[in-house]
């Protein structure tokens, strides 16, 4: 508007005339037409809206009827999930297979050499029998051939992992993508052959090229169901030399943990009444997310398999792929949605040395892949409502859901005193520790590092999640301390378990007279007599 229309618009000044009387309206004149059309307009609108919205509303009530849905991608998740795709975009979860590059390849592939150890016995220990290398841009392993004395090139075209290890896989005519015998250390800086190590069998070439030869070296049809999202084996033959197989994203992405986004991101496309329908029923009744799975508003079992179907490897051969094809959701077409009837289903067999599901001499979970085992064995899985990602960012996996977390730390304290509110009143009469001082956090006594782990091609521990686990010297003098350790001589490691079980003795009476039981497929019992 111009200056002069604004000023011939503005009020009149108080001096000015008042209109004659007869200009002023008559409150009996009838409505003009024109007016009295945009009521029914009005009302239609109103009713077009009711409808829409109460659609929405019971389309959000009546979700979990139907989940089926197809796979979109996690590019379409975060055009709407911004700030939680941006924490898994760096995670170890979204990286965990690549393809080769100067950004993901963490060996060296200028000068790669791995040499035989001495102790050996292939007539070649100490020499070179392995190199890596690049080429016009690409990567390559070559082995030394079992008999001749030549190396034999294998291309890499995907590589594995990079924080910890990082294995390199190399493409077959017959579809298998096959796990080359040699990994990268990031600890040592160095190449190793990691299931020699694992298992402690001797290091030759010929089987470095056995390795190559085994069912589960045929990385897409037994590893993937863990590195990437959505894996579908079409077919395979019973050597796993020949394999049709496909899947939908590389890594650990979105719809691995919450399934497939079709369904979800439809509905929440389609109208702005379905959002706030959807917003209304999630944050204000505490109902799941429309068509999606969110593991905080899913029954316990449903929830933990979200991590138990990669985590939780201590399962028979024949479950394999019922962990494969496990979805998180609701399905009508009876996929797999809940794994917790596996989780106990592998004994603890006291003493077992299978590779990563070792299980100590008293019956409780030793290898890394008992991870998840050891959590799902303790008093606080049973008898309430613990969930990983209580304590581990579920989006950006190696960092803490809440700081202090993860250490022994006041901050850890915290969360379990959220239930044992009896020993926050009195800490230090619980702990017989200092506060603030080692022994005085619940990690320290509960949650002791009793895991074994080569996951950097080096042996080194992790915490157990056993949590309702207690200090248990008398099973170290019944078993032998490097058979059965104990978190007292964790610390304590001069005084020895004879002096905890004194101590403890003192502090508790009567609470080393118990022996710890490990569950059966029959029931609990006690480990079987000495084993050192």
């Amino acid at each position: 508007m111009s200056k002069k229309r604004r000023k011939q618009g503005a009020a009149a000044p108080s001096g000015a005339a008042t209109p004659p009387a007869s200009h002023a309206p008559d409150p009996s004149a009838p409505v003009p037409p024109r007016r009295r059309r945009l009521w029914p307009w009005l009302a239609g609108f109103v009713v077009v809206f009711a409808l829409v919205f109460g659609w929405s509303w019971w389309s959000a009530e009546q979700f979990d009827a139907r989940f089926d849905a197809s796979f979109v991608g996690s590019q379409t998740c975060g055009e709407c999930h911004t700030l939680v795709h941006a924490q898994w975009e760096v995670s170890p979860h979204a990286n965990m297979l690549r393809d080769p590059s100067q950004q993901s390849v963490v060996g060296n592939f200028k000068d790669g050499e791995f040499r035989l150890p001495p102790e050996s016995p292939d007539p070649l220990r100490g020499e070179v029998v392995a190199r890596t290398y690049m080429r016009g841009g690409a990567y390559f392993m070559a082995i030394r051939h079992p008999t001749e004395d030549r190396f034999v090139e294998f291309p890499i075209t995907k590589v594995v992992g990079y924080q910890y290890r990082q294995e390199y896989l190399t493409p077959e005519p017959g579809g298998v993508m096959r796990r080359l015998p040699l990994q990268w250390s990031t600890a040592t800086g160095s190449y190793f052959p990691y299931w020699n190590v694992q298992e402690g069998s001797p290091q030759s070439v010929a089987d470095l090229w056995e390795q190559m030869t085994t069912l589960h070296s045929a990385w897409n049809l037994y590893c993937a169901r863990c590195h990437v999202t959505d894996l579908d084996i079409v077919a395979k033959n019973p050597s796993h030399t020949r394999a049709q197989v496909r899947w939908h994203e590389d890594g650990i992405t979105c719809e691995a943990c919450h399934g497939p986004g079709s369904l979800h991101s439809e509905y929440m496309k389609s109208s702005a009444a379905n959002r706030l329908a959807m917003w209304v029923q999630n944050h204000l009744k505490g109902r799941p997310v429309a068509y999606i799975a969110s593991a905080a508003k899913l029954p316990k079992g449903q929830s933990l398999s979200v991590c138990a179907r990669c985590h939780g490897a201590d399962i028979f051969a024949a479950n394999y792929d019922v962990y494969r094809t496990f979805q998180p959701g609701y399905s009508l077409e009876g996929r797999i949605n809940d794994l917790s009837d596996y989780f106990f289903q592998t004994p603890l067999t006291p003493g077992r040395k299978d590779a990563t599901v070792e299980v100590w001499d008293n019956g409780r979970p030793r290898g890394i892949g008992m991870m998840f085992r050891s959590f799902v064995e303790s008093s606080c899985y049973a008898k309430d409502e613990v969930r990983c990602y209580d304590c581990h960012n579920p989006h950006d996996n190696k960092r803490e859901a809440v700081p202090g977390r993860l250490t022994a730390s006041a901050g850890s304290n915290a969360y379990c005193t959220e239930c044992h509110a009896d020993i926050a009143k009195a800490p230090d009469a619980h702990t017989k520790h200092a506060g603030g001082t080692p022994g005085s956090f619940c990690y320290d006594c509960h949650m002791p590092w009793h895991i074994t782990k080569l996951n950097r091609g080096i042996w080194e521990r992790a915490r157990t999640h056993e949590m309702s686990s207690i200090p248990n010297p008398q099973d170290s003098v019944k078993f032998g301390l490097e058979k059965a350790p104990n978190a007292c001589t964790d610390c304590h490691k001069p005084e020895g378990p004879e002096w905890a079980v004194d101590v403890m003795e003192r502090w508790w009476p009567g609470s080393t007279k118990r022996t710890h039981t490990y569950r059966t497929p029959t029931g609990f019992v006690e480990p079987p007599a000495v084993r050192h």
